[in-house]
Order: C-alpha cells, then structure tokens, then sequence
C-alpha cells in the first residue's frame, strides 16, 4: 500500500480518514509470496517481476482475442447498450483471476448483468452466438456456487484468499450433505482453497491436491482459467460443462481441451468419462473409451 508521504501524514495528524490506495501490481496477486514490494533479494524480486508480468500478459491477450460486440438484427441496441454489453464481456473474461473479499460481490453482479443480457438477446429471437461460452462459464460457476451452499460454506468460495474449513479443522459435512461432496481424508488433512472441495467426484478432488502441491504456481492459475474461464478461448469451451443438478455426478462433462491438456488429472475417476459419454451419446457423438481416450482424440 502506498501513499503521498506528505499529505498522507498532515491528514493522519489532523485525525481525518486515510484512504490507501493499492499498487498497480497488487491487483494481479493471486497468492501469498506473490508480492514483490519489499523484497531486497534482487533475484527473487525480478523472478516475482516476471511472474506477474506474464499474468497481464496473458490477461491482455485474452481480451484482445476475444470479440466484445455481436450483431442484432431483431433490434438496433443503443450506443449505452452496446457500450455496456461489450465491456460486461470483456470483463468475464478475466473477472475470476483475482478476486478479493471486497470486489467479489462487484463481479457476481457483473455475471448476473450479463445473463440478463443474454435472456433478452433469446428473448428477441436472434440470440448471439458468442454468448454460448459465456453462458457455459456462468453455469459452471453458478453450479459451483449450489455445491458450496450444500457443502454449508458460509463465505464466498471464489474469493482467492480464503481457504477450506475442511483441511483447517473449522468444520465438519452436515448429514445433509450430498454424498457426492463428502470431503475424504486428504481434503481434511490438507490446507486448501475451497474451489477443490466444489467437484462432485472424490478421487479428482483427490488427485487435484495432489497435483496443487507440486504444480508452479503458473499452471494452477492456467487450471483455474481452463475450468472457471474455458483458457479465455473464444470459440471452444476447455472446461467442464454442467448439465444438471451440480451435486450429481452424472450432470458433468469434461471438454476435448480439458482431456488432452489436463487428462492425468482424472487417472482412476471413470464416472467423469461415464457422464461425459452419456452427454456426446445425447448429441450423437462418439463415446471416449477408456483408458485408451488419449489415442481417440488424436485421431
């Protein structure tokens, strides 16, 4: 946090209120030991330079490959309208990596704003094709969200800096927990974030810690992106899709990007196929076989 020495202390002298303000770059810290302010290390400052460095990067290209307009033939929006529509979409893109305990609730209204959006674009009968993705994301994360509520979560999971209550001893699953969503040994033995715990198939949520404790944090942020923001991609989902109750297994499916990218990550969790399946069954796809998936999608 930074201020102008001098007025900072003539307003704090005279007993008035101080309003800090963030560095620029506090904005892109997703986690603890990101913060370069303060480190005399040379070395370990620049790494930590680099790091965040390549966050906005990435977030920039993001939003530049992303169209934040579409065409309505059913209406001629209004140049606010349009103004609005495109910076919500724009925003999404980014909207979830970083989110802190104050803008979190900003950035829900956002989601809900857009979906409103998109129900009027249906509505008049010429709904746009680039709101497909978005409408996947919200999904995924207002399923997310049910499975927090039914896990007794009493704070908002997608805030960065909290962590479970499960692997800090806080808490324990109510009886009317779905089974599903149980929390097994490890996630009550390992200190986490509370996105883990969100997963209705207990050896991902498993093998996900696991993978947490030896991935750079680069490719956690890039595992993150994939399943709540589909890689920032514009024109194939890379996450996880929800059909269904979210508490139900048999509501999910995983994305070819997500198999070919992150497939190691769902070793002995056959039900995540068996879902899969049964929704490119409903769309006359062909079924992932397994454990031979890995061949199929090269061919």
């Amino acid at each position: 946090m930074i201020m102008a020495p001098a007025q900072s202390l003539a307003n704090a002298q005279c007993g008035q209120h101080v309003e800090l303000q963030r560095m620029p770059h506090e904005l892109h810290i997703r986690h603890r030991g990101e913060d370069w302010a303060g480190i005399t290390n040379q070395k370990e400052r620049k790494k930590l330079q680099n790091r965040l460095n390549k966050r906005v990067s990435r977030q920039r290209k993001r939003r530049s490959d992303y169209p934040s307009d579409c065409s309505d033939a059913a209406s001629t929006p209004s140049p606010r309208s349009d103004a609005l529509m495109g910076s919500t979409i724009d925003s999404l893109i980014t909207t979830f990596s970083y989110c802190t305990k104050e803008d979190v609730g900003q950035k829900r209204a956002m989601l809900q704003r857009f979906a409103e959006q998109a129900l009027l674009s249906f509505m008049a009968g010429d709904p746009c094709a680039d709101h497909r993705l978005r409408l996947i994301q919200l999904n995924t994360i207002n399923g997310f969200t049910r499975n927090a509520r039914a896990l007794g979560f009493g704070f908002d999971w997608l805030i960065c800096e909290v962590l479970s209550p499960f692997g800090t001893n806080e808490q324990t699953p109510s009886s009317a927990t779905p089974s599903s969503l149980i929390p097994t040994r490890m996630q009550l033995s390992t200190r986490h974030h509370p996105w883990l715990d969100l997963f209705p198939f207990p050896k991902l949520r498993d093998n996900l810690l696991l993978a947490n404790a030896i991935m750079p944090p680069e490719d956690e942020q890039r595992l993150y992106d994939d399943i709540m923001e589909s890689g920032g991609s514009r024109s194939e989902w890379a996450g996880l899709v929800v059909w269904g109750e979210p508490w139900d297994p048999q509501s999910w499916e995983i994305s070819l990007p997500f198999l070919q990218r992150w497939g190691w990550l769902i070793s002995d969790c056959p039900e995540i196929i068996t879902s899969t399946n049964y929704w490119r069954n409903q769309r006359g796809e062909r079924p992932i076989a397994n454990p031979n998936w890995i061949e199929e999608l090269s061919d």
